[in-house]
């Protein structure tokens, strides 16, 4: 498992790389301007926001470390923690936010600015999708691929057929915050089963994990353009603390679902 999705962020982030330095992205259209930080006249137009999206990929790669431990296969034999092939799969979407964040940030291109929202898709999708699966006792397969593919596009028609709203600046953020909520919702109804044998997740890996995100969130509603928090030109931007913090929630996420246990 770590082999498979360490080949995966060498060539992700590779082809990140190779498509902002080329131009494959298209021209710069200002896409992520908002985010405060001024942009560079090189490849890397935003490289503090762009270079701190390696945290995506370090908490996938740390996801896949965990998951592959031996200690882990005597929880799963007992059906609890999360299932091998489900972290493997998670773990490649954290690393999948990594360069797809970055397409943004480094180009400001429209099709960056669109790489950039499937790829917080991805992994909104399937905190949902593992959610809703076992709320329903079908964790098969096919179910899996079918509601997580569903509400993959409901956010990208969110996205794509919305526009801009306050605070949130457009659908497509609303989108990805709807179905986080979604989310905590079925994991808090799942919770309240615990005692009928449903796995409970860890609560402080939970905790931390809504934390993370919850502070984040904070920090990038001040970090944009015209706020007090902005300095275009430093190399401490506000956004890309959001990217960190970001990643230590998926990181945090994906621990409550390996902890999970039979109450």
């Amino acid at each position: 498992m770590v082999i498979a999705v360490a080949v995966w962020a060498v060539f992700a982030c590779g082809a990140f790389v190779a498509a902002a330095m080329n131009g494959w992205l298209g021209p710069d259209a200002g896409v992520g301007t908002g985010f405060c930080e001024a942009a560079r006249d090189c490849w890397m137009a935003q490289p503090a926001n762009t270079v701190s999206n390696l945290g995506f990929v370090l908490a996938g790669l740390a996801i896949a470390w965990h998951a592959a431990r031996p200690a882990r296969e005597s929880e799963r034999a007992r059906g609890e923690g999360m299932p091998r092939g489900l972290a493997a799969a998670y773990a490649g979407l954290v690393v999948t936010l990594g360069p797809g964040s970055a397409a943004m940030h480094a180009t400001q291109s429209r099709i960056g600015g669109d790489i950039d929202l499937t790829s917080m898709f991805l992994v909104s999708a399937f905190a949902a999708t593992y959610a809703a699966v076992r709320l329903l006792g079908r964790r098969d397969a096919r179910t899996v691929t079918r509601i997580f593919l569903a509400v993959l596009l409901a956010q990208e028609v969110a996205y794509f057929r919305g526009g801009e709203i306050p605070l949130l600046m457009h659908t497509g953020n609303a989108a990805f915050v709807v179905t986080l909520a979604a989310a905590l919702a079925m994991e808090t109804v799942l919770a309240g089963r615990a005692g009928a044998g449903e796995p409970l997740l860890d609560r402080r890996w939970l905790l931390a994990a809504g934390g993370l995100i919850a502070l984040a969130f904070a920090i990038w509603t001040q970090a944009k353009t015209g706020s007090r928090w902005c300095h275009p030109h430093s190399l401490v931007q506000g956004h890309a603390i959001w990217h960190l913090l970001c990643a230590g929630s998926a990181y945090a996420l994906y621990r409550a679902y390996a902890a999970a246990a039979r109450a």
